[in-house]
């Protein structure tokens, strides 16, 4: 029974022992560093000329442009030979159906011959020789013969392409070839000029100015244009509408969809390792050595490549910057730079 008890105090000894131990490193530690600095690795901040991209698709807008395309596969005929100035109603081409003429002269005879058909039956029943409905067959053969004329015509209407407006017309098919239908044949450029309409964030707007030059590229047609209006609201689902012109003799088309690049240039953006950027406190910040103490820089991201961040802040290309810091870094801790 004494036995038993002495061994039971002694684990309770060495327990208290073990507990009183730990309870003194815990705290002699900390005291042990207080009096020393923290060795971190730095980097400079790289002062740069980034830019920040915004894509969007656009599409191709005139007021003073039409483009001809052909209305059925046929072949071009009464094209000019060179771009020409005309007037507005002016036939510009035309495009025949192969045959078509053909069908309209059988239609043209079929449409006389029931004219007599039914002179005749009116003729012998008149004579009392042909009933009633004989001459109402033949009336009826004759609607539908003008019927068939008439289809025929607006056929062959179709195939004029007249100008709706005064214009120098220029020609994207030669005279005689073989055009499938709605292809382009022609455009003619009138007292407007086309521009490019897209819509982008309300965000996005706010880095857009009037004047800014934008890249324009569609397959291989790459071109500059420039903004000329910016809306001032968000009323087409939450989006912000944005009216580019685009260069004299551009080769698009009104219609066509093209890809816009807008680049805001930022002089005052700098370059970083992006294991440099740490969130404190809720914000994007990067910690700065001044006076061998750690700061916390807040920072705005604009754009990362190839392992870099391009930041804005009030950073000092001259101060260094820590990389890799710890969680238990923070504003005013003193700090040793570690070569």
């Amino acid at each position: 029974m004494r036995l038993k008890i002495m061994k039971n105090a002694i684990l309770i000894l060495i327990f208290i022992l073990i507990f009183t131990s730990c309870v003194l490193c815990s705290i002699a530690i900390p005291f042990a560093f207080a009096g020393s600095a923290m060795h971190v690795k730095v980097v400079y901040a790289k002062k740069t000329s980034a830019a920040k991209n915004i894509f969007s698709p656009g599409k191709v807008y005139s007021n003073g442009r039409q483009v001809f395309t052909a209305p059925f596969t046929g072949r071009l005929i009464e094209s000019f030979a060179f771009p020409k100035l005309v007037a507005a109603g002016t036939v510009i081409a035309r495009v025949v159906n192969p045959g078509l003429y053909a069908k309209i002269i059988s239609a043209r005879s079929e449409v006389k011959y029931a004219k007599l058909k039914l002179k005749r039956e009116k003729l012998l029943f008149n004579y009392g020789v042909a009933a009633k409905k004989d001459v109402q067959t033949a009336a009826l053969n004759l609607s539908n013969a003008y019927s068939s004329l008439r289809s025929l015509e607006s056929i062959d209407r179709e195939g004029l392409l007249i100008s709706r407006f005064k214009g120098t017309v220029h020609y994207l098919a030669a005279d005689g070839a073989i055009v499938d239908a709605g292809s382009r044949i022609a455009v003619s450029n009138g007292k407007g000029f086309p521009w490019v309409k897209t819509y982008v964030t309300p965000s996005q707007s706010f880095n857009l100015y009037d004047n800014m030059t934008v890249e324009i590229k569609k397959g291989s047609i790459k071109e500059n244009g420039v903004i000329i209006s910016i809306g001032g609201n968000a009323s087409h689902n939450g989006l912000v509408p944005v009216y580019i012109s685009l260069p004299k003799n551009s080769r698009l088309l009104p219609g066509e969809w093209v890809n816009l690049r807008f680049a805001e240039s930022s002089a005052a953006a700098f370059s970083l390792p992006e294991r440099a950027v740490v969130m404190h406190k809720g914000e994007t910040s990067v910690f700065a050595v001044i006076n061998n103490k750690a700061q916390a820089v807040l920072i705005k991201v604009i754009g990362r490549k190839g392992g870099r961040i391009y930041v804005k802040g009030d950073i000092n290309s001259a101060e260094p910057i820590i990389i890799y810091p710890v969680t238990r870094i923070k504003s005013g801790i003193a700090v040793e730079i570690k070569h």
